[in-house]
């Protein structure tokens, strides 16, 4: 069982093209952090999570930014570290999926920058569990 998530980032794919579009880091609101510990603990898939201040680094020259309130699929490899409830041992996972993103929140105007954005539509494909030595 895991009781919390310390860190999440994202390798971002284009799901059409399969293309490399960059790297992200962002916070998980409490009902989204909830909702992924659900999945891992229960099997229960998402079926939406909202990211808050989410940076991107590493873009590709691939990389086209999402515009406010319009749908892009994408796939992504989340890589998050949850607690486990028992042992208090940090445990990387890696979880591929697809979904639909929705920006919902770029007040800063910059295309490496969103305040909120929605992820709707979520099919996971792996789940790869790495644990520490």
């Amino acid at each position: 069982m895991y009781s919390k998530i310390t860190d999440s980032f994202f390798d971002i794919f284009d799901r059409e093209t399969g293309l490399y579009m960059g790297h992200s880091h962002f916070t998980l609101t409490e009902g989204s952090e909830k909702k992924l510990l659900d999945f891992l603990n229960y099997n229960k898939v998402p079926d939406s999570l909202v990211l808050l201040n989410v940076s991107l680094s590493d873009t590709s020259s691939n990389y086209i930014p999402p515009e406010l309130f319009q749908k892009h699929s994408r796939t992504s490899v989340m890589l998050i570290d949850v607690v486990d409830t028992y042992s208090q041992r940090l445990i990387p996972i890696e979880i591929e999926m697809s979904y639909d993103v929705l920006v919902r929140g770029n007040l800063s105007d910059t295309p490496y920058f969103f305040e909120s954005v929605e992820l709707r539509n979520i099919k996971i494909l792996d789940v790869d569990y790495r644990f520490i030595q």
